[in-house]
């Protein structure tokens, strides 16, 4: 999710995608109040605190045709299990397609899916779409993200299966690198219990 295009004809923007790497690069000290509360009237309630806080660096980028572009990128950040605070480590890598929004070369959508790793060795999936526009003077880059854990995880990472999750995405263009924060969907459809399970592991 950290999508960046050095062709100034377009904006300065294009290519990257995002997931916490290296401990250098940029720290965000704040987090937009929006996404702690809740609209009552479109029913949007978030977790209180993000669940996912990751920098990411793009590692390649493939050009796939004139308007869409293969990212590869590297990251490293924590997690966070609602409810209980538990901090985990996470190291992560993922690819995503980018393109640009029709009308408009300032704004590019990416698509993907990024592998997680714990410092325990658990592993999990998060499918991910977002939308960055990008400020053609300075290349900052600000955008909203959406995502969705897979299913199959255990261990450390069992509590964020399924769980959908909305954030932002934060690139600033002294660092080469995004940040990505990510907040809980409460108010969504939960899922079923596994078969067979009476306790929740996600609890």
């Amino acid at each position: 999710m950290h999508l960046r295009n050095n062709d100034k004809d377009e904006g300065k923007i294009m290519v990257a995608i995002t997931t916490f790497i290296l401990p250098v690069i940029f720290v965000s000290t704040t987090s937009p109040v929006i996404l702690a509360t809740t609209n009552s009237t479109t029913g949007i309630e978030l977790s209180p605190q993000p669940v996912w806080d990751e920098i990411v660096v793009n590692t390649g980028a493939t050009s796939i045709n004139e308007t869409h572009t293969l990212a590869t990128f590297i990251g490293n950040g924590t997690m966070t299990v609602p409810d209980r605070g538990q901090t985990i480590n996470m190291t992560n890598t993922g690819y995503g397609i980018i393109s640009p929004i029709l009308g408009d070369p300032a704004t590019i959508s990416a698509s993907g899916r990024e592998a997680i790793y714990s410092e325990d060795g658990d592993s999990s999936a998060i499918t991910f779409h977002e939308i960055v526009r990008y400020d053609a003077e300075t290349s900052q880059g600000k955008g909203i993200v959406i995502a969705v854990f897979d299913r199959n995880a255990t261990g450390m990472l069992a509590p964020f299966n399924g769980m959908m999750v909305i954030g932002t995405h934060d690139e600033s263009p002294n660092t080469g690198a995004a940040i990505i924060k990510l907040w809980e969907w409460k108010s969504g459809i939960p899922l079923p219990l596994p078969t067979g399970n009476t306790t929740d592991p996600r609890k």
